[in-house]
């Protein structure tokens, strides 16, 4: 078990120094100037040439991305270009948000997905399973951008029964709740297509078992055999599929802050590309991925810990 923790770890520093090190050269990458966005068209070559020097920007790339890796050791992700706050502390500000939304979204897709993968397979071959996967099949041909749009429109502008844009300002659990509701519901329902066709093939194989015939044969009830003894075994894949979507509807939750105009990890991250703020974007994609390295790591433990035998491989 520690040979798989070590392995796991080992695992996660090297996932996140690649995604430092590709962010790092990909923005630089991008066209645009950060000091002449900052002092705006009508700035001299010379203003320029000076705000380049004092935020390092005309030492060599190499040069930069050597002093920014050493400082990202110590904690230090350096300085937003535009707002001149700390780009960590920026990040630790606009995080409760995405991460509120992210575990809202998950949570709401495991309720829906892993329960019609669970009937869908108990009834392969009947109008339930084919119900079943036709609407998964919608939901993972519609973007979740389109699907939040048509949210907005239909229940949010026809039906008036959340609000359309942006968060709550007023205090209160329930008042914010009911603006996480709509946006969390949207993010769920993409991600909870995909665990219920991958739930569905687990228990499918897991059902297609002797021992499972054999329990059948022996009369007993069907709910023991799909709680007890299905769901049970096929606990492995769907968690491993529970693993990856919720990476990927971190991802989405970027596009959901965007369209529904809520503050969070991806509306920051967006506003700092645009405005070719490097420390902010630096910042706010090693925690991104910082995170999703953490969520795959945790779950890979858990692998070990539900089947021993994958601890030694």
């Amino acid at each position: 078990m520690s040979l798989h923790l070590a392995r796991s770890f080992a695992q996660l520093l090297l996932t996140v120094a690649g995604v430092i090190t590709v962010t790092f050269f990909l923005m630089r990458a991008i066209p645009g100037d950060p000091a002449l966005y900052m002092l705006g068209d009508y700035a001299t070559a010379e203003n320029v040439a000076t705000l380049r020097a004092k935020l390092g920007l005309d030492r060599p790339v190499l040069e930069q991305y050597l002093l920014f890796m050493g400082q990202a050791v110590t904690g230090d992700l350096g300085t937003s270009l535009v707002t001149g706050q700390p780009a960590m502390t920026e990040v630790a500000n606009s995080l409760p948000w995405s991460v509120a939304l992210a575990i809202s979204g998950m949570l709401i897709a495991i309720a829906i997905g892993v329960p019609l993968g669970i009937v869908s397979a108990n009834r392969h071959g009947t109008w339930i399973d084919r119900v079943v996967m036709v609407g998964a099949l919608l939901g993972i041909s519609f973007p979740v951008f389109w699907i939040g749009l048509v949210a907005i429109l239909g229940l949010s502008h026809w039906a008036g029964w959340f609000p359309t844009l942006g968060a709550s300002s007023e205090t209160g659990f329930w008042t914010s709740v009911h603006h996480l509701t709509l946006p969390a519901v949207v993010l769920g329902a993409s991600v909870a297509a995909y665990i219920a066709r991958l739930t569905r093939s687990a228990m499918l194989e897991v059902l297609g078992q002797d021992y499972i015939r054999v329990a059948r044969a022996m009369g007993v009830a069907e709910y023991r055999i799909l709680y007890r003894l299905a769901l049970r075994n096929a606990l492995v894949p769907i968690l491993a599929v529970i693993s990856v979507t919720f990476a990927w509807s971190l991802g989405n939750a970027i596009l959901i802050e965007v369209v529904f105009s809520r503050p969070g990890l991806g509306s920051t991250i967006m506003k700092a590309v645009l405005a070719r703020d490097y420390q902010l974007v630096q910042a706010g994609l090693l925690v991104l991925a910082t995170a999703v390295v953490l969520v795959n790591t945790t779950f890979n433990i858990l692998y070990g810990v539900i089947d021993p035998r994958l601890r030694n491989r």
